[in-house]
């Protein structure tokens, strides 16, 4: 017994001290930098938005928040890597649909599961898209472009396999018999690149990144796949204005970490999150980029809807037979 007491002693005042630093260590978050990954190469539009949101998150945690651009595999690399790192909050992801909703369908293995493996925080928001071609390309309009897309060989870009502008691009494919091909990039910035020197045949863009290539006519816009116009392009007709069924799978974006964090912690991250989309510099930002920002939202509610996404984006790869090249 006199060997026992003190070691049981020891054992439960070193779990106590334990429990009893848990709080602390959360309240107390952050004490250092905190990573925020990117799963795509920086200047497309996941990096633009994380890097606004991060710089007005800086405000209220009182420490820097840096973006670091891991791209590859269609935002699963990035993902898996934030997925393997410690749940301290001190690494998160700035995740889009592909990493968050799609490829854990569209990839036979992903690495990594959004129902399971991430800590929802907040949604950011969303943001339509544009299908656009390069100025030089025939067609001026959707209908002729599909008579057109039936007679030639045409390609079309994406940022990788699993994106949005992957799917909505192959879901136009079936509709002229299958004989377009898809050309994946490692990112947004490169596809664009090689569309402008009309390497590609055309793209499905979200509208952040279209507006200046429209505007400069590098680019031409043949019409918006979803359900209504753009503020940004007013004058560009929507699919089913022009008789085509709309594709309506904009690009949403949000914030996770690892499975296991701390509610306090996830707490404190949400709050300066919303503190950001609210301030008038950032959601006046976005809505200049064509996002509409989430409203009301909170980690709960961010769960619920990454559940409803990956749901319906799963329905939509078996319709459509999608797979990650």
């Amino acid at each position: 017994m006199r060997l026992f007491a003190p070691t049981l002693l020891g054992l439960t005042a070193s779990i106590a001290a334990t429990l009893t630093a848990l709080p602390a260590n959360a309240s107390n978050f952050p004490s250092r930098a905190i990573t925020m990954v990117v799963p795509f190469t920086a200047g497309g539009p996941t990096d633009t938005l994380a890097r606004i949101v991060a710089k007005s998150m800086q405000t209220s945690l009182g420490q820097p928040v840096v973006v670091e651009n891991k791209p590859g595999a269609g935002g699963n690399i990035g993902a898996v890597d934030v997925v393997r790192k410690p749940a301290d909050g001190y690494t998160i992801l700035f995740g889009s649909s592909g990493p968050l909703f799609i490829n854990t369908t569209l990839y036979k293995n992903a690495g990594f599961d959004p129902l399971k493996d991430f800590t929802p925080i907040a949604l950011i928001g969303e943001m339509p898209n544009v299908m656009v071609v390069n100025a030089s390309f025939g067609p001026s309009n959707l209908p002729d472009f599909m008579t057109y897309a039936k007679s030639q060989p045409l390609t079309y870009a994406s940022s990788g396999s699993g994106s949005t502008n992957h799917i909505i691009g192959f879901m136009l494919d079936k509709q002229v018999g299958g004989k377009m091909v898809h050309v994946p990039y490692r990112g947004t910035a490169p596809a664009v690149n090689d569309l402008i020197g009309d390497h590609v045949s055309f793209m499905i863009l979200d509208v952040l990144t279209a507006v200046p290539f429209i505007q400069s006519g590098a680019l031409k816009a043949l019409g918006m796949p979803g359900l209504s116009r753009s503020a940004l392009l007013p004058d560009v007709p929507t699919f089913q204005e022009q008789g085509m069924p709309p594709i309506n799978l904009g690009l949403g974006f949000g914030i996770v970490g690892p499975r296991g964090m701390d509610d306090a912690v996830v707490n404190k991250l949400d709050s300066a999150i919303q503190a950001a989309l609210t301030s008038t510099e950032v959601s006046s930002l976005m809505a200049n980029q064509g996002v509409e920002a989430a409203k009301n939202s909170n980690p709960k509610s961010f769960s619920n809807y990454i559940a409803r996404e990956v749901g319906r984006w799963r329905d939509v790869v078996l319709q459509t037979g999608a797979v990650a090249d």
